[in-house]
């Protein structure tokens, strides 16, 4: 076995729905990843700019990417605008903290920051964006865990993450409640070091343009190309996130914290 990317084709009707395959793309998709972080993330220390990440992404040939960073919308219209010049769509979108969960919504609007419980979140999403779960099941306090099945009818898609090994795997937990509810799965690198950006993302059958993207992602016209980690990748990408993580809580704590 190799550590090539691999194509996971995603249908919701059953358990089973999680196959293997080749990394060649069977819907001809656009090239997506819905959850990075930059340096304008004001919760976490990010080394590289939201530019660099476009550039990055224009390097290996994404159509889109979201920036999510903390309890903050950073796509604005320079931003978006330096992306259409590198053919790439820039869609908006935020990791929100609900009740000390993270939520990812994309296409999101600046209203959605006003939200603090999951309630909040029911009332001020609306038809244009997408919430996903993201890591539902890793270890951490602010994955959702029993948060997502108690307030499923919120989410629209759930997230199959970057960080994993083909025998240690916190995704198949995350898979399993998308085939019981019928959801998509939705990969991402969840973006916090460069080197990350690429290993796992989804492939969307709609228009490159944000509102197609979020309506077929809904609709389920959505595939994963993802690559496993080894053992050692595994290791040590997990002691840099726990570094991150120590990082992030010093930095918010002499911001002010989060709500």
């Amino acid at each position: 076995m190799t550590n090539e990317p691999w194509l996971y084709r995603i249908s919701c009707e059953s358990e089973k729905q999680l196959t293997e395959h080749m990394s060649v793309p069977s819907n001809g998709g656009l090239k997506v990843d819905f959850h990075t972080h930059t340096a304008d993330d004001p919760e976490e220390t990010i080394r590289y700019s939201s530019r660099e990440l476009i550039d990055k992404a224009q390097r290996l040939g994404f159509d889109a990417i979201c920036i999510t960073n903390h309890n903050a919308v950073s796509a604005d219209g320079y931003l978006r605008d330096y992306a259409s010049e590198r053919d790439i769509v820039l869609i908006p979108g935020v990791e929100i903290d609900i009740r000390g969960k993270h939520v990812l919504v994309i296409n999101a609007r600046e209203d959605i920051l006003k939200a603090s419980s999951f309630d909040d979140l029911r009332r001020l999403r609306t038809p244009e964006c997408l919430v996903i779960a993201p890591h539902p099941y890793f270890p951490g306090t602010s994955s959702l865990r029993g948060k997502m099945w108690k307030n499923i009818d919120i989410f629209d898609a759930i997230e199959f993450s970057w960080f994993y090994h083909r025998y240690i795997n916190f995704n198949a937990f995350a898979v399993r409640m998308a085939a019981k509810r019928g959801l998509p799965v939705i990969g991402t690198s969840d973006c916090h070091s460069l080197s990350r950006f690429g290993r796992t993302y989804s492939l969307v059958e709609a228009e490159k343009d944000a509102g197609s993207i979020v309506e077929a992602v809904r609709a389920g016209r959505v595939e994963i190309v993802a690559s496993p980690l080894n053992l050692i990748e595994l290791g040590m990408h997990g002691v840099e996130h726990l570094v991150s993580v120590s990082m992030g809580t010093v930095k918010k704590l002499f911001s002010g914290g989060s709500k």
